[in-house]
């Protein structure tokens, strides 16, 4: 039920309408302007409150305020109102019904007027959440902690954030109307952009690294990410781009990587001169324990050898710059590993089983990790006659390879190490093997687990698949 006032002269005239107009809303008729869902009014009291219905309509705009004017029958329209195709502000009446008035003409006006009413209502509730939707996202890119930009269709800059400001040294009054090429160092070609300009115009998102200039002329680099917005059709209405530095971290990464090669380099050279010096001094001594002193020294040396080797290996399969897609076949996989392993271990035996995992593809980062742990069943195996079962089971995206040996089994700290996911300050692995495997396949998002008990060591690997 609406509630409606009704401004009309005489106290008779009131409390004649007041009973048909009760019949489906909220009549009020007292002579006080209220700021109502609907006012009826006529020809002798419209003066009176005219300028306070002008006032509540231009208050309330856009939400649609109703009048109806009742005039008597037989008397032209003395009132001065506004043209309604020439008038810029709401009309002060909206509709002139004549007296004596029709029930039923009077009700359908109402309901007309009142529908109206409502769906203004609802129009503007709608826009009060999507302003308070733009506002909160406007917080949140201003308080952003990346570089936004927003480009028209065109790649002409609309918006930027203080952090981009903060970032490029252009102030938003700078950046605004010109394009993201105030930003171009030179660094990249221009079939580069060209790439970067096809794959936004089709719809799909952009992201790379690129070497920007500041303001000032100092280059930097930034991880990039560039998206279309788009409209419910699909329409392209202009672009969002993201920007982080990452100056800092490609400097201590390049840095790191000077670093780990000469560490590299001197280990390699300075272990090859202690072998070379053990190996002299060998053909010297006649001392058994003095040669069995020599020969623990040579296999240490090899040992810091092979953990540079691998930890360089990770080093290179984590890099960023290594880590695009490259898939291989489970089963081919497992089978290079075994056929190699047995020409370098002839007295042992290899058992591979598979329940129909044939093109199963694995992200190729796991094939070090596969080659190390099947190699462990036998290079620290005590038995007469190393046995490396290999069991493979495919699941909906994943496959797992369980590998059993018939050694001694992982000693209890590398186990923990491996299965607290960290090494503690009193408890660290020997070595790099198995931290190797753990990398790698964690890497992939795979998982491994660990089971040791008189017959052996089992190693179950689950990897996703394609």
């Amino acid at each position: 039920m609406a509630d409606i006032q009704l401004l009309l002269a005489g106290d008779g005239n009131r409390e004649a309408l007041a009973p048909i107009v009760a019949e489906h809303h909220t009549p009020i008729t007292d002579d006080e302007f209220r700021e109502v869902d609907l006012h009826i009014v006529d020809e002798p009291s419209f003066p009176r409150y005219r300028e306070s219905i002008e006032e509540y309509k231009h208050r309330a705009d856009p939400v649609f305020c109703p009048v109806i004017l009742v005039r008597r029958e037989g008397t032209s329209v003395r009132i001065d109102l506004p043209d309604i195709d020439a008038a810029e502000q709401p009309l002060v009446v909206d509709d002139i019904m004549t007296a004596p008035l029709d029930t039923q003409a009077l009700f359908r006006t109402i309901a007309n007027l009142l529908a109206r009413r409502s769906h203004t209502e609802d129009l503007v509730e709608d826009l009060r959440e999507q302003n308070s939707e733009l506002r909160r996202f406007r917080n949140a890119v201003e308080h952003a902690g990346h570089a936004i930009l927003i480009t028209n269709t065109y790649g002409v800059i609309e918006y930027v954030n203080p952090a981009f400001e903060e970032l490029t040294g252009f102030s938003a009054e700078e950046a605004i109307g010109r394009t993201p090429r105030i930003l171009k160092s030179g660094e990249q070609s221009e079939q580069f952009y060209e790439r970067l300009w096809d794959t936004i115009c089709r719809g799909e998102v952009w992201t790379s690294e690129i070497v920007n200039e500041r303001k000032s002329g100092e280059r930097f680099i930034i991880n990039q990410t560039i998206a279309p917005i788009q409209d419910a059709d699909g329409t392209i209405q202009g672009f969002v781009g993201m920007q982080d530095e990452i100056t800092g971290r490609r400097l201590r990464e390049q840095q790191l990587t000077v670093f780990h090669r000469i560490l590299r380099h001197n280990l390699r050279n300075n272990g090859t001169t202690i072998s070379g010096r053990a190996d002299i001094l060998s053909e010297l001594v006649d001392d058994d324990a003095a040669l069995d002193h020599l020969e623990t020294i040579k296999a240490n040396v090899q040992s810091l050898l092979d953990i540079s080797e691998k930890a360089h290996h990770v080093q290179e399969l984590l890099a960023d710059s290594l880590t695009d897609d490259v898939e291989r076949d489970l089963e081919a996989v497992l089978s290079d590993i075994t056929d190699g392993l047995a020409a370098a271990y002839p007295d042992a035996e290899f058992v591979v089983e598979s329940d129909s995992v044939s093109s199963s593809a694995i992200d190729a980062k796991v094939v070090p990790a596969l080659q190390e742990l099947i190699e462990n069943g036998i290079k620290h195996s005590d038995a007469s006659a190393p046995r490396v079962t290999i069991r493979m089971e495919r699941h909906d995206t994943t496959a797992t390879v369980t590998i059993s040996d018939n050694g001694p089994g992982v000693p209890d700290q590398e186990r923990r190490v491996i299965e607290a996911a960290e090494e503690k300050p009193l408890e660290h692995g020997s070595g790099l093997g198995l931290w190797f495997a753990y990398w790698l396949i964690s890497y992939v998002g795979g998982d491994i687990d660990i089971q040791t008990d008189s017959d052996g060591t089992s190693v179950s690997v689950t990897v996703p698949v394609r």
